[in-house]
């Protein structure tokens, strides 16, 4: 329970300190790309390689990116509200399985959306054809959705069973 107890302060540490400013940044920063436009060159800058789209497509790749943040944002939300049902000693709560569940799910479409945006970014931006092989933190991100995901349908075996055990007593 100890464990849990500093888990579940760190998390709200980080979700204070990190999750909610940036949640005011992007905000912030999703409008100024449309006021000022020079930012949008220092962001897509790549060894000094001259941004050839147009600013908006650069203005749609930062959004799309801002929209994935925000994605990030919900699933550390829905993680910090996980661990409550944990220090309630509930961990076989249905709101858990799904949580569990819709967390893998959004942190997959992060991983994944997050590498072909990325890609095409590369493409359309800076017309530059590069494909990455190797650890990359999108992969990383879609390991720990699926992840999740297994984790969601472990829990669901073991709520099932427990009630099946409840029934024989």
């Amino acid at each position: 329970m100890r464990k849990l107890n500093i888990l579940k302060s760190l998390v709200d540490f980080v979700w204070i300190v990190t999750c909610i400013p940036l949640i005011g940044l992007l905000l912030f920063f999703s409008v100024f790309i449309f006021l000022d436009t020079e930012v949008i060159d220092f962001i897509f800058e790549v060894d000094d390689a001259p941004l050839d789209a147009s600013m908006f497509s650069a203005q749609i790749f930062i959004l799309l990116g801002v929209g994935l943040s925000f994605l990030g944002i919900y699933c550390f939300y829905l993680f910090r509200k996980t661990l409550r049902y944990f220090q309630r000693v509930k961990p076989f709560h249905i709101d858990v399985i799904d949580n569990f569940n819709r967390i893998g799910l959004l942190l997959t479409i992060i991983g994944i959306s997050g590498a072909v945006l990325h890609f095409l970014a590369q493409l359309i931006l800076t017309s530059q054809f590069k494909v990455y092989v190797g650890i990359s933190p999108q992969i990383m991100i879609t390991c720990l959705g699926l992840f999740f995901m297994v984790l969601s349908e472990v829990f669901k075996i073991a709520k099932a069973a427990k009630e099946e055990n409840e029934l024989t007593v």
